[in-house]
């Protein structure tokens, strides 16, 4: 007896198929596989990240904690400087006027008592009235001279002037 096997055509393309579909499936598998793998690495990655970034938002608090604290200082020192600036210009005002009029009464008294003294020794007055004839013609003449000018630059050209012609 002897058994012979005959393969129909049919026969081929079912063992075919069969063959294809079982190495797609392998491949599938190795696939999903490779694909898992890559999948629990990634979320080791985004846990590692996650720590890291509690760790930096941790330390972010704290660090604006402390210039929360510095600004709340500084703002208190601007304010004490503030009030010891007002204290200080309030005395200033105080000492200023208390002092003003006697001072200005002690240089009244220091210009005359100078010019008394002048006068006892025999010698002209200072001040700003007594200078010397010269001088105060030279003086008037360039004042004229000055409002001449003045009068010239008038629109016009000429200008009404009451000094008198020297």
């Amino acid at each position: 007896m002897r058994l012979t096997l005959l393969a129909t055509g049919t026969d081929s393309v079912a063992v075919g198929v069969t063959v294809v579909a079982t190495l797609l499936v392998v491949a599938l598998v190795v696939a999903v596989g490779y694909v898992l793998k890559a999948v629990r690495e990634m979320r080791r990655e985004a846990q590692g990240l996650a720590r890291e970034a509690q760790e930096l938002l941790d330390e972010l608090g704290s660090t604006v904690r402390r210039a929360g604290m510095e600004v709340d200082r500084v703002d208190r020192m601007v304010g004490s400087a503030e009030a010891i600036s007002d204290a200080v210009g309030s005395a200033s005002k105080l000492v200023g006027g208390a002092m003003a009029g006697p001072l200005i009464k002690l240089v009244a008294f220091g210009s005359g008592l100078g010019r008394a003294v002048r006068l006892v020794r025999g010698g002209p007055p200072a001040g700003r009235d007594a200078g010397t004839p010269a001088k105060n013609g030279r003086r008037r003449a360039r004042s004229r001279g000055r409002a001449a000018t003045r009068a010239a630059a008038r629109p016009g050209g000429r200008g009404r002037s009451n000094l008198k012609a020297s």
